[in-house]
């Protein structure tokens, strides 16, 4: 499962989803490519998603004939894509990555998961989490696991954001998921009329009704495109990511730390581990996120200062990580189960 003598190992980064930029990233962190599967036959309709599911895995095929890789890093969810991978893996000199999201482990529509999940670890070189928890919780499966940081992006990736209005203006980064508390975000917006709030995601996955009784100082952004969103980052007075969700690693404080921009989260264990020593960390509920906010507003110069000097240390983790699956991926010699491969101390 070597490549032929004389060349790199060919890497390849799959996705199945329109865009995700932690697997954008990924694929040329590594030496390799990344694709993303998103076909347009059948639809998106949540009925058709087992014909759906048969139509992405022809693409995947159709692209792993078409790049023959020497090392597959998939992304889960959905389980299927690994199954794939895995598949080709057993019919071809390939080694088999899976980066496992924390949804994959965590949300109640994947818990029917698990034990393929876990089957599938075991034959995998390696796997690529997000959080100490999904870590320990593989290791003690017997996988060969990796704590992955995701990727921190530079200004220099931002498109120009919407000018300023000469009033305080704070983004709450999210995309309308169902963990979001978008009732108590909106809620905190009303107690602090002189910010403007600047809700990023697409409107149409919210009821017309919240939209309607928003306050005044809200704007809904709408589903901006990653350059774009990014600039939005950089224009506002502080960043505010929120979420119900106890087992989340939110993309956007990534983001946000990358940009050097104040920060404020849900006060949850893995982001008090990972962004506690440059964050605001607040309950959510309306009256804690506009005090936080608050708080931020006032102590931005400090807290962008603390955004970037926790990007540094992000970054070396991140590059340490990045190093040791690469050695791993180009080792004659799989991993032991239950190997534990660390980032940080």
């Amino acid at each position: 499962m070597t490549p032929a003598a004389g060349r790199d190992p060919r890497l390849l980064v799959l996705a199945w989803d329109r865009t995700q930029p932690r697997t954008r990233a990924l694929g040329p962190a590594l030496g390799g490519d990344s694709r993303h599967i998103y076909g347009g036959w059948p639809g998106r309709h949540r009925g058709l998603l087992p014909v759906r599911y048969v139509a992405d895995a022809a693409r995947m095929w159709r692209r792993l004939r078409q790049e023959r890789p020497d090392v597959l890093v998939v992304i889960s969810p959905p389980v299927i894509a690994p199954l794939v991978a895995w598949l080709w893996s057993a019919l071809h000199p390939c080694r088999l990555v899976v980066d496992c999201h924390t949804g994959a482990l965590h949300w109640p529509k994947w818990g029917w998961t698990r034990p393929l999940h876990r089957l599938l670890f075991r034959r995998a070189h390696a796997v690529l989490v997000q959080t100490e928890e999904d870590e320990a919780r593989l290791r003690a499966w017997g996988t060969p696991v990796v704590l992955l940081p995701d990727d921190l992006p530079d200004p220099s990736e931002a498109d120009p954001g919407p000018p300023g209005r000469g009033v305080p203006r704070v983004v709450v980064a999210g995309s309308f998921d169902w963990n979001e508390p978008v009732a108590a975000a909106l809620a905190a917006a009303a107690l602090v009329p002189e910010v403007e709030f600047r809700l990023t995601g697409d409107v149409s996955r919210l009821p017309r009704s919240v939209r309607a009784g928003a306050p005044a100082n809200v704007v809904f952004t709408g589903y901006l495109p990653y350059a774009q969103f990014l600039g939005e980052l950089l224009t506002v007075d502080v960043v505010a990511v929120f979420s119900t969700d106890p087992h989340i690693m939110n993309r956007a404080a990534f983001e946000a730390v990358g940009l050097g921009r104040p920060l404020v989260l849900s006060d949850l264990p893995g982001l008090r581990a990972r962004f506690g020593e440059g964050a605001v960390l607040c309950p959510n509920d309306a009256a804690s996120m506009a005090e936080a906010i608050r708080l931020a507003q006032r102590d931005r110069d400090i807290l962008a200062e603390r955004s970037r000097a926790l990007r540094r240390r992000l970054q070396a983790q991140r590059e340490a990580a990045l190093a040791q699956l690469q050695s791993m991926v180009r080792s004659r010699q799989v991993p032991a189960a239950g190997a534990r491969v660390r980032s940080h101390p």
